[in-house]
């Protein structure tokens, strides 16, 4: 279950929060649960997940550090086509997933 937060209090855990758009990792973050959320004046802005020693902040107004387009699109476009492989199992999935992950926050903390 996420709680509500402000993203005052995200930036200073000290832990480096990267910026993702809007559904740019949604197959790749399809099976992490976010730990909070923060809104605005006009509703939900972003979701946080704490992934690895770092915070991706992704929504319509997320905070952070500006993440490459194209390395978010790359991943995604890589758990996609692994979460479209119906000959493994969802456990099969998963792993290859969990993989991708640690290997997209190595190449964005590089």
């Amino acid at each position: 279950m996420k709680y509500k937060t402000t993203k005052k209090a995200i930036r200073e855990m000290g832990d480096p929060v990267y910026c993702v758009g809007y559904c740019n990792l949604q197959n790749l973050l399809r099976t992490v649960d976010p730990f909070a959320y923060s809104t605005r004046a006009e509703g939900w802005a972003c979701d946080y997940y704490y992934i690895h020693d770092v915070i991706i902040s992704t929504g319509y107004a997320p905070i952070g550090r500006k993440t490459d387009y194209n390395l978010c699109c790359e991943y995604d476009q890589k758990a996609f086509a692994i979460w479209s492989n119906y000959n493994l199992t969802f456990e099969q999935q998963q792993e290859k997933v969990e993989a991708l992950i640690e290997e997209f926050v190595e190449k964005l903390t590089a």
